[in-house]
């Protein structure tokens, strides 16, 4: 059998760009899909385990309330879960690309390409930071809300709720943080180049 015949060249044949992207984006949306879903009805099922050890400590509280807080921060580390997965998977890829195109002799990238590339990573940082700042708000209030109406709770499972609220609100500040640090060194480094 020719393999030239057969579009294969060096024993590996190309792939059209429908497979390619096909191989590459199904596991990337599945598995980031899987673990936003999974720390959505974590967060979820967290939160009903609250609102049920509330409860049997006297309390009267809706089990929504504390769901709601479950469910607000499982949303959160879904998001942040999907991003990950994203991320390492378009790293993969670009890392890939990146040797294909040094192995076949090809340049690297124009300056004005990269620095158009930076701006749209430097957008999609922005805005996943605004919305962090928003989960920041929800959970403020929904903290602030929770707090007013197990009031009358026992000390001890006031300080273990409101630990776990002020942890979280910690959490999304630092990523807040990470965030518009990273922005940063990106701007640092645009101007560089």
């Amino acid at each position: 059998m020719s393999y030239r015949r057969r579009g294969y060249r060096s024993g590996s044949r190309q792939q059209d760009g429908y497979l390619r992207s096909l191989r590459y984006e199904a596991p990337k949306e599945g598995l980031g899909k899987l673990l936003e879903k999974l720390s959505e009805w974590g967060g979820a099922a967290a939160g009903l385990a609250a609102a049920t050890a509330v409860a049997r400590q006297g309390v009267r509280l809706s089990p929504a309330v504390l769901a709601g807080s479950g469910l607000v921060l499982g949303a959160a580390s879904g998001a942040a879960a999907k991003a990950m997965v994203t991320s390492a998977f378009d790293t993969v890829k670009a890392r890939r690309q990146e040797r294909r195109g040094s192995a076949a002799g090809g340049g690297p990238a124009s300056v004005g390409s990269l620095a158009a590339e930076i701006q749209q990573i430097i957008a999609h940082i922005e805005r996943n930071q605004q919305g962090l700042i928003g989960v920041l708000d929800r959970i403020g209030t929904n903290h602030s809300w929770l707090m007013t109406v197990v009031t009358g709770a026992s000390p001890a499972l006031m300080q273990q709720v409101n630990g776990k609220l002020t942890g979280a609100r910690r959490s999304v500040e630092d990523a807040c943080t990470l965030l518009r640090q990273s922005k940063d060194n990106l701007r640092r480094y645009l101007r560089a180049i």
